[in-house]
């Protein structure tokens, strides 16, 4: 008899296994390969009866099932270690449901690194599997499901996050043109940067002429009351910094940092956290002091706690000196995360310089009147204190062209669409890696041309999208509305929590959503709820599978079609 661990990722069983025999652990590592459950992957089988159950979810692999069972069965304990968001436990619950004929109350384990001291700290964290920690992702998963399902049609997608985020584009176009303007400060000191878009009056050819100005000096205009200090930054700001420092895609970045808290070289990298705890600053301090850059724990913001993770750190030694640019994608991203972290422990004045002499200047040089006066009401601004990594002493006008996903990213970001789980990712199908993301996806819509003007596919996809769902707002009050408790929710004797909390969030939609939603369900007799356990239990008792396992041997993983996912 010894213990069993559930983990997602095969890749990182081995890994884990070790780690946890150095400190004294003896148990085997088993991997659900991601979700247990799923529902069709055609929306055209909606799948939802009137009470709110999604029937059609059904097990994607049976043979992954009946392996954690009959590992189940010979443990003494069992430790659900799935990735510590609201996927993983959804995936703790369909485990701990999976095996509760055999082990009814498996504990959960949350992994912040994998790492041992992340390991042991996690151990003491231990808890029981809670049916509770579910309810989001389950009540997200029915009412997305329903979305996409009812109003998808004539090739046309409409999704809660998809559908916001069109209209968002449609109705305020970013711009992947940014310019960075330069003068020199009349105390001698830093100079003065200002930093924009490239919009009205502004356009590629204007932003090219104000690159090449070379601006009268500044003076302070004025000094913020309090010094500033820069948090850190959590997984959506650390993917875009990624995108305009070192040129990756989100997936690119999503997946560097996947590889780098697998391999114990960051924390758990979907972190929605501006924070770190002080136990854990405790970690970096030493290795941030000796950077050669001013370093204070005591001034970088410390972790919510309504929130479950810190922000993004590193694990382990970091040559915060390197040039980013010039380590490859996951070191140079981990370099990037510390040197911004060195940053969130130091403090600037900062200060604001008088734009209008810079406007008046322009005027001098033939620019209009416009351009004159947006560039003089700029936030011409600098910080004084002390140096941070990658600081340039005398930076330059330049215009930058960002990336596209990296701009639809920050979008996304800033206005609450989506979760650091869904903005990125890919899979391999025979060879060819596909996006799942959201970002991805929406751009090989082809919904928008390179400046994000709509294409005539994507004024379509707007004019055969319901108006409310393309209000940004609808997505941000459902995502808000699945992480509620309701009164008596978690003790109906026949129904499941996310069941009833997904129809009051439909029940108090706008008709125009709300109708068509319940109009899908109401011809959809109830269906009584399977138990997990029953299929398994009608082939073989659990003296059978502990026999079997006495018969076989397996390697972290039995054999097995493949996933992609992972």
């Amino acid at each position: 008899m010894s213990n069993l661990f559930i983990i997602e990722a095969p890749r990182k069983c081995k890994t884990l296994q070790e780690l946890l025999e150095k400190i004294g652990v003896t148990a085997k590592v088993a991997a659900t390969k991601g979700h247990l459950y799923d529902m069709p992957g055609s929306l055209q089988v909606l799948g939802i009866d009137k009470g709110f159950r999604d029937f059609e979810r059904k097990l994607i692999i049976p043979d992954i099932a009946r392996y954690i069972r009959e590992l189940a069965a010979e443990a003494k304990h069992v430790y659900v270690a799935t990735d510590a968001d609201q996927e993983g436990d959804v995936i703790a619950w369909d485990v701990a449901e999976l095996i509760a004929d055999i082990h009814p109350d498996p504990y959960r384990v949350r992994l912040k690194g994998m790492d041992e001291d992340s390991i042991r700290a996690a151990l003491d964290e231990t808890t029981l599997v809670n049916k509770r920690d579910a309810v989001p992702g389950r009540t997200r998963a029915i009412v997305d499901r329903m979305i996409g399902s009812v109003f998808s049609q004539n090739g046309i997608a409409v999704g809660r996050v998809s559908t916001g985020l069109l209209g968002l584009v449609k109705d305020n176009p970013p711009c992947s043109l940014r310019i960075r303007l330069v003068a020199p400060a009349q105390d001698g000191g830093r100079p003065w940067v200002a930093e924009t878009d490239v919009v009205t009056p502004l356009d590629g050819s204007i932003a090219a002429r104000l690159a090449k100005v070379r601006f009268p000096a500044l003076a302070v205009g004025a000094t913020a009351s309090k010094p500033y200090t820069r948090p850190p930054g959590n997984m959506g700001d650390i993917m875009v910094r990624a995108g305009d420092e070192l040129n990756m895609s989100p997936a690119e970045a999503s997946s560097s940092l996947q590889r780098l808290y697998e391999a114990g070289r960051m924390t758990y990298p979907r972190a929605g956290s501006r924070g770190i705890s002080r136990s854990a600053l405790r970690k970096v301090h030493e290795v941030l002091k000796k950077s050669g850059y001013e370093f204070s724990a005591d001034k970088v913001a410390e972790k919510k706690e309504t929130d479950v993770h810190d922000a993004p750190h590193p694990i382990g030694k970091v040559e915060i000196q390197l040039d980013p640019t010039k380590q490859g994608f996951d070191e140079g991203l981990r370099t990037l995360v510390a040197r911004d972290l060195v940053r969130s422990g130091q403090s600037h004045a900062v200060q604001l310089g008088i734009g209008d002499v810079a406007g008046r200047h322009l005027a001098t040089l033939g620019f209009s009147n416009a351009v004159c006066d947006f560039v003089a009401k700029l936030h011409w601004r600098r910080e004084v204190g002390q140096r941070y990594p990658g600081q340039e002493a005398w930076p330059k006008s330049t215009v930058i062209e960002r990336r596209q996903d990296t701009v639809l990213l920050e979008l996304a970001k800033d206005y609450g669409l989506g979760r650091p789980s869904t903005w990125a990712g890919e899979v391999t199908v025979d060879g060819v890696r596909k996006p799942t993301g959201i970002i991805d996806k929406f751009l090989a819509r082809k919904l928008v041309d390179q400046n994000f003007q709509l294409t005539e596919k994507g004024r379509k996809w707007v004019a055969a999208s319901p108006p409310l769902l393309l209000d940004p707002r609808i997505s941000a009050y459902i995502e808000d509305a699945c992480e509620k408790s309701l009164s008596g929710m978690m003790d109906h004797p026949e129904r499941e929590p996310w069941e009833i909390l997904a129809e009051r969030i439909v029940s108090v939609l706008p008709p125009e959503i709300q109708q068509p939603l319940f109009g899908a369900i109401d011809p959809v007799a109830r269906h009584p709820k399977e138990d997990p356990t029953a299929p398994f239990r009608q082939t073989t008792t659990v003296d059978d599978i502990m026999r079997a396992t006495r018969e076989k041997t397996y390697d972290y993983a039995p054999a097995m079609p493949s996933l992609t996912d992972y």
